[in-house]
């Protein structure tokens, strides 16, 4: 069974009091059971593993179809550079840290085996703001740690000023339109974290 089998057709809609499907239920449950993960370690997703979630991830709301966003991989060759580009980040903001100071920070390229680097980069349109297209972004981001999760992976997604610094920017590459949405880290938890505590939506019904 796929799961355009278990969608409701036209003016069929479940109420309230019928039973999901099971198929339902399980994708439910996964949304809500989701948790970030730290200290994350090998095995990491496999590179066609990595195309499979990002290409999951397109399917986020995107007016306009403008695919305002892009993916920069960081594997576990490239953690060495990019924890130099964030030290010497650091370096300039705090010309007086220390060596030890700037060894903690090169530690944060290498607190996953990988890390996904979701970039917005809006594009001038008459109609579609920047901000909108920033949204897509954002929704990208989730959904590469909704596939990560749903592949048995532990992801925590991490944001921070290094994503604006000019040193940070020239390693990654990025255009002046350009903005790091989101550093998504990626491998697998020691544990598996906890179900969250189930709370209660806030939902205001217009009547």
């Amino acid at each position: 069974m796929t799961r355009a089998d278990t969608r409701p057709r036209a003016g069929t809609a479940p109420r309230s009091d019928e039973p999901t499907s099971a198929l339902a239920e399980a994708v439910l449950t996964g949304l809500r059971e989701r948790r970030s993960s730290a200290g994350l370690t090998t095995p990491a997703p496999a590179p066609g593993e990595l195309r499979a979630m990002m290409s999951a991830a397109m399917s986020a709301p995107d007016h306009g179809r403008l695919k305002p966003y892009r993916f920069i991989v960081v594997d576990s060759a490239a953690r060495a550079a990019l924890g130099d580009a964030l030290a010497d980040a650091h370096a300039e903001r705090e010309p007086d840290a220390t060596d030890a100071e700037l060894d903690r920070v090169r530690a944060k390229a290498h607190r996953a085996p990988t890390i996904v680097v979701v970039v917005a980069a809006p594009q001038p349109h008459p109609t579609i703001p920047a901000w909108e297209q920033r949204a897509t972004a954002a929704c990208v981001a989730h959904g590469v740690v909704l596939a990560a999760d749903e592949l048995g992976y532990g992801a925590i997604w991490r944001t921070g000023w290094f994503g604006e610094a000019p040193k940070v920017r020239a390693h990654l590459g990025l255009a002046d339109h350009e903005d790091v949405t989101g550093w998504i880290y990626l491998g697998t938890p020691p544990t598996r974290p906890a179900p969250r505590p189930v709370v209660e939506p806030a939902i205001t019904w217009l009547t």
